[in-house]
């Protein structure tokens, strides 16, 4: 009987400890562990070393999740980079384009500001004591003349008759002109310059007439008459005063005309004719560097 007691025991402590197993290969298989599995099934595993296996797949688990989360996280750290650059990059365009709008608004009132220079400039220098005509002398008295002695008397020599003098001088004709120039006249400042260098053509105000009377097409957008006259003052008076701006001026009017090369050569000319220009050269510069941008 205790043989027997003792097999019965020891036949419901296999069967109890097969069970165990079995339901703790099942467990473990439901949780992903098939290495647990194949153990349990293989023999008898103790609950601790069941524990320690599911501590490891809980801290490979863990492990898992968490570079999932740092690869997503610098995913998102990228994005948020490259967003945060492309905003950046959109500012910094936007303050480009306003400084650039503010350049070019400088430039244009710094080319007003020529302008009014040169204006101011021959004004004053056409500004002088001015010509008084000198009183006509009245003509020496003639001598007695006695009676002929006959009546078939000696007809008088023929006098040639001088022709007209201009009326005005250069410098009442061309200060007429620049009055109206400046209160924008232009086109009869056009008709009195070239008066002034039509009566006088020697005169040192003819170069000056010649530019201001390029200065007034010009104001008008009449641009291709302009442009032949600031020549005649370059390549007709090699002392003009006028020279070095009316090379400036070509160079604006072949901007407005879309002629970025000639408009870069006339610029060009100015700095290396006219060193000694310095407000002009800046000016010059200044046209210079927006061109080659």
């Amino acid at each position: 009987m205790t043989f027997q007691g003792k097999s019965v025991d020891e036949n419901e402590r296999t069967s109890d400890r097969k069970g165990f197993c079995m339901k703790k290969g099942i467990a473990l298989w439901s949780a992903g562990g098939a290495l647990l599995l194949g153990m349990s099934l293989s023999g008898c595993v103790a609950p601790s070393d069941v524990s320690d296996l599911r501590a490891q797949l809980d801290t490979v688990s863990t492990r898992v999740s968490k570079l999932e989360g740092k690869s997503g996280g610098e995913q998102g750290s990228g994005g948020s980079q490259l967003a945060d650059m492309e905003s950046r990059l959109d500012n910094q365009k936007l303050r480009l384009a306003r400084l650039r709008d503010r350049v070019s608004k400088m430039n244009h009132r710094l080319d007003e500001l020529m302008n009014q220079i040169e204006t101011q400039n021959a004004m004053f220098r056409s500004m002088g004591p001015a010509s008084v005509p000198s009183p006509a002398t009245s003509p020496p008295a003639s001598p007695p003349v006695h009676a002929a002695p006959s009546a078939s008397a000696v007809p008088a020599p023929m006098v040639a008759e001088t022709p007209p003098k201009p009326q005005g001088t250069p410098d009442t004709l061309y200060r007429q002109a620049m009055s109206d120039y400046q209160q924008g006249h232009y086109d009869i400042a056009v008709k009195e310059f070239k008066s002034v260098v039509d009566l006088f053509p020697d005169s040192h105000l003819a170069s000056s007439a010649v530019f201001w009377e390029a200065q007034s097409h010009f104001n008008m957008k009449q641009y291709r008459r302009a442009l032949t006259l600031y020549d005649d003052v370059i390549h007709k008076y090699a002392d003009s005063p006028k020279k070095a701006t009316a090379y400036f001026k070509k160079g604006q009017i072949y901007e407005k005309l879309n002629d970025r090369k000639q408009a870069i050569h006339n610029y060009r000319r100015v700095l290396e004719l006219f060193p000694l220009e310095q407000q002009l050269d800046d000016l010059a510069k200044r046209r210079l560097s927006r061109l080659d941008e």
